[in-house]
């Protein structure tokens, strides 16, 4: 009797000390929720991905309540807050803010603006970055982005993965976020506009799946960028890009520190209009 009784002691403090947060993440301006968006802790490698209608389940229980929950999700404001508040909270549905465009969109000149193809190009069939996936969304806590030297104005018009595999159950939800260069990686997320989409075989050509942002207001102004993908749902069998060798990526899993790599990049390549070099007659 007394070992069943320390047994429901121990089992009544678990229950009491178990911080599992639920709730859903809503945009502002609409009040709709956003599937697909990921919730963790500063610099911790681990978290949660909202599902279709815009629910999460996190873990807390054995989490410093002094560091920030956070969210970030290309085309809205972050949302940060201290752990332990987040916890005590009696609302724990997360409403993002819109970010407000400020930057009139520029018609481009073709006779300022010129068309080229940047990144990672390789179409190795030999997958350097491969996922299986039993159907569980492990796959989607890994972040993969590049980065692109740049010293002028530019547009990104497309951005094309070259897959080497892919084989999956149902289409997989890719998001893609363009971030400003800080302490030499990914910094803040300049997009104002949140990049989702989904991949399924008969959109890939020739080996090659384009995301078209024509659409899209992402420019680029005159300064160094990174260029991120993430699978954000789950799936069942295997997906993975082609590579190039002894190129530069930076990964992360949620908001954990990114991490240099320069063993070999994912290939990731971009479209961009970009300003011509000025030419100066004697």
């Amino acid at each position: 009797m007394k070992i069943k009784f320390i047994f429901f002691c121990l089992l009544l403090f678990s229950f009491v000390n178990s911080q599992i947060i639920s709730g859903k993440i809503i945009s502002k301006e609409n009040n709709q929720v956003i599937p697909y968006a990921r919730i963790g802790v500063e610099n911790e490698n681990m978290g949660a991905l909202t599902d279709e209608n815009g629910n999460y389940n996190i873990d807390l229980s054995n989490i410093d309540q002094s560091k920030k929950i956070i969210v970030q999700l290309g085309g809205y404001n972050s949302f940060e807050q201290n752990v332990k508040d987040f916890i005590n909270s009696n609302n724990h549905n997360i409403i993002l803010k819109e970010k407000v465009n400020e930057i009139a969109e520029l018609k481009i000149n073709p006779k300022i603006f010129e068309s080229k193809n940047i990144g990672v190009k390789s179409k190795a069939k030999h997958m350097l970055y491969g996922f299986s996936s039993n159907g569980s969304n492990q796959t989607a806590y890994r972040e993969f982005a590049i980065p692109f030297s740049n010293k002028k104005k530019l547009k990104i018009e497309k951005i094309h993965l070259n897959i080497a595999k892919f084989k999956t159950d149902k289409p997989i939800v890719l998001n893609f976020n363009v971030y400003s260069k800080k302490n030499k990686q990914p910094g803040e997320s300049i997009l104002l506009e949140n990049l989702t989409t989904e991949i399924t075989a008969d959109k890939i050509i020739d080996g090659t799946f384009t995301f078209d942002l024509n659409d899209y207001s992402v420019w680029i102004d005159k300064e160094d960028f990174y260029v991120s993908v993430q699978i954000m749902s789950g799936f069942r069998g295997d997906f993975g890009f082609s590579a190039a060798l002894l190129r530069t990526v930076f990964e992360r899993s949620f908001y954990s520190n990114w991490e240099k790599i320069t063993a070999g990049s994912p290939a990731i390549n971009i479209d961009v209009r970009i300003e011509k070099e000025e030419r100066y007659t004697a």
